[in-house]
């Protein structure tokens, strides 16, 4: 399933050992699974997802809608392998208008121009409309909390320029298909290499943007840039970093398939939700905040502590080139959850704080990533010059005391997590 090089892939019409099951599935027999990549059947799964995305009979039904699909690249060395490699024939760079992705860069030959991955899970396809604009098309589950929160933004419109886009990757229709949905959205992709000052504070904004939108999946992998040209990752292309220069380059999160959305008439400190809703997403991602047997969480709260973790992966070795970051991720991952900044309090900090007292941000950003450990376990300011510990010492962030520690210790076996959480909750029905 994996992709393989372009010197690999020889033909891209499907080769004649690879034939269609008796009974052709529908989105309705391969969209609804509990499987994951450690199950066994999900690779089958995956692959019968693939067939599905490749048959006529869709292929057809998009077309009468307007939309071209990518066509597939096959293993010129193993013609009964499907591959998850895809681009759209003869497409060629063109000028694009928000919200469409940006064309441009070198013009190796690495590959056909637009080559697409479609994931592991194999849910999203890529196609060009009826105007050659590339858009990515995702299969949504009927009555789903994420085809809920897609209606929403596609409601919210369609954002002509940056000065009114909120970060999160608009919706351009929903397509009714098989007893679910087609999603369809610009195609940006994920970028490996950020710009610090452009990834950072200001995609803290789709907190505010979407009130009540609380995404449980921040990643690398689900936030897009808006540039596309020659391969699916294109990290290092120049004309990205000039695009970057020009402030011409965004970015948006994707995925709400593990998201919550809710009623824009509750107050905030009532969005709370039960502490293990929250391990859906993987450990190394996410904050500390219900490892400790907990009975519920603040999820906005818990989302900027997801940005937090994040850019402590990504950027903390680069807090001796810029200082202010130490006291930014400090304050946005604080265990001191009543503390931690609002995503609008990160934002200003970054804009009023870490701007200003860092030239060069964007090329700080731009460099290669360093493995630094857990975000509460590097010590960020260490290195830093002592009379700026000393002035910014309010927003350090101390040690995690050994009972702390000792705790989530205990939680990190299940049988200690429901222990403790049976606790907590006894301990609430007493005092009330």
């Amino acid at each position: 399933m994996s992709a393989t090089s372009a010197a690999n892939k020889t033909d891209s019409s499907p080769p004649a050992s690879t034939a269609l099951p008796r009974i052709e599935d529908n989105l309705d027999s391969i969209l609804p699974t509990t499987l994951d990549g450690l199950d066994d059947g999900f690779w089958e799964l995956t692959e019968r997802r693939l067939i599905w995305w490749d048959s006529e009979r869709l292929k057809n039904w998009m077309s009468d809608r307007g939309y071209s699909f990518y066509q597939r690249l096959y293993y010129a060395n193993n013609p009964d392998d499907i591959s998850d490699t895809v681009f759209p024939p003869d497409a060629q760079r063109q000028d694009t208008s928000f919200p469409c992705a940006h064309h441009g860069g070198p013009t190796d030959n690495v590959g056909p121009p637009f080559t697409a991955s479609t994931g592991e899970r194999a849910i999203v396809g890529y196609a060009l409309d009826s105007q050659g604009r590339h858009v990515a098309i995702k299969a949504i589950l009927f009555g789903s909390e994420e085809h809920r929160i897609l209606k929403h933004l596609q409601n919210q419109g369609v954002p002509t320029s940056m000065d009114d886009f909120q970060n999160v990757i608009p919706i351009l229709d929903i397509l009714p298909c098989e007893g679910h949905w087609l999603a369809i959205m610009p195609r940006f992709v994920p970028s490996l290499l950020f710009a610090l000052s452009q990834i950072t504070m200001r995609n803290t904004q789709h907190q505010d943007g979407a009130r009540f939108l609380w995404n449980q999946d921040i990643k690398t992998e689900n936030i897009l840039v808006n540039h596309i040209d020659r391969h699916y990752n294109d990290s290092r292309n120049p004309h990205r970093a000039h695009l970057r220069t020009q402030g011409k380059l965004t970015y948006a999160f994707f995925d709400f398939s593990h998201s919550t959305m809710f009623s824009q008439s509750a107050r905030i400190d009532e969005c709370r939700l039960p502490s293990y809703i929250s391990f859906g997403t993987y450990y190394s991602q996410r904050p500390d905040d219900t490892h400790q047997g907990e009975i519920d969480f603040n999820p906005f709260a818990f989302d900027v502590g997801m940005l937090g973790v994040l850019f402590c992966t990504e950027f903390q070795h680069l807090v001796t080139l810029a200082p202010m970051l130490a006291p930014l991720f400090d304050m946005m991952t604080t265990r001191n959850i009543a503390r931690r900044f609002t995503a609008s309090e990160a934002l200003k900090f970054f804009e009023e704080q870490v701007e200003p007292l860092t030239p060069g941000l964007e090329k700080i950003g731009c460099r290669p990533l360093a493995h630094t450990g857990r975000y509460d376990e590097f010590d960020r300011w260490k290195d830093l010059d002592p009379e700026f510990v000393k002035k910014w010492a309010e927003f350090r962030e101390p040690p995690v005391p050994r009972h702390v520690r000792t705790l989530r210790t205990f939680c990190g076996r299940p049988w200690g997590w429901r222990l403790v959480h049976w606790i907590r909750h006894l301990g609430q029905f007493i005092v009330h």
